[in-house]
């Protein structure tokens, strides 16, 4: 970095003490990248929340049913806590800098395929009366979430790492 001004405030004009600075960046980059990726039980949570959740559509009740968003909404916040206990931090995956277009297309054509999966399966299980048809997208659904899950964090991880 050479000419940049550091916290001393005298100029780096010294390409060992750029070379030396740039590093120091890139390892802490690495570091943070390190930190980001959330434990594997993260993920499964995540997809048997919804898993559990979308199945509680089935019971065609909506005790049940009320009683299962609670228990989502609650353990959606204990996946946030966790996370943010874990990691430091809370990263927005719309807005994840240079790859950020690969994953919102991603999340674009999941939330597409999301929405259609789930009014079928809403249209089997109420109108063709097909019972356990909402366990079977809870299943689906509760799996792609889950595996989108990973995917989006290694691709963030692989783009801090690479200094996209």
């Amino acid at each position: 970095m050479t000419g940049s001004v550091p916290v001393g405030g005298e100029p780096v004009t010294d390409p060992q003490a750029a070379a030396a600075q740039l590093a120091a960046l890139q390892s802490d980059r690495a570091a943070v990248a390190d930190r980001l990726m959330q434990p594997w039980w993260y993920d499964v949570a995540l997809g048997l929340l919804l898993f559990g959740f979308f199945s509680s559509y089935s019971s065609h009740s909506i005790w049940v049913i009320a009683g299962a968003l609670v228990l989502f909404l609650a353990g959606i916040a204990g996946l946030v806590s966790a996370y943010q206990r874990i990691t430091g931090v809370w990263w927005d995956a719309r807005k994840v800098g240079p790859v950020q277009d690969r994953v919102q297309r991603a999340i674009r054509w999941w939330a597409t395929g999301y929405f259609v999966l789930f009014a079928l399966g809403g249209a089997a299980e109420f109108l063709l009366d097909l019972r356990g048809a909402m366990v079977v997208v809870g299943a689906v659904l509760g799996a792609s979430a889950g595996l989108l899950s990973r995917w989006v964090t290694r691709i963030y991880v692989a783009g801090l790492r690479a200094g996209r």
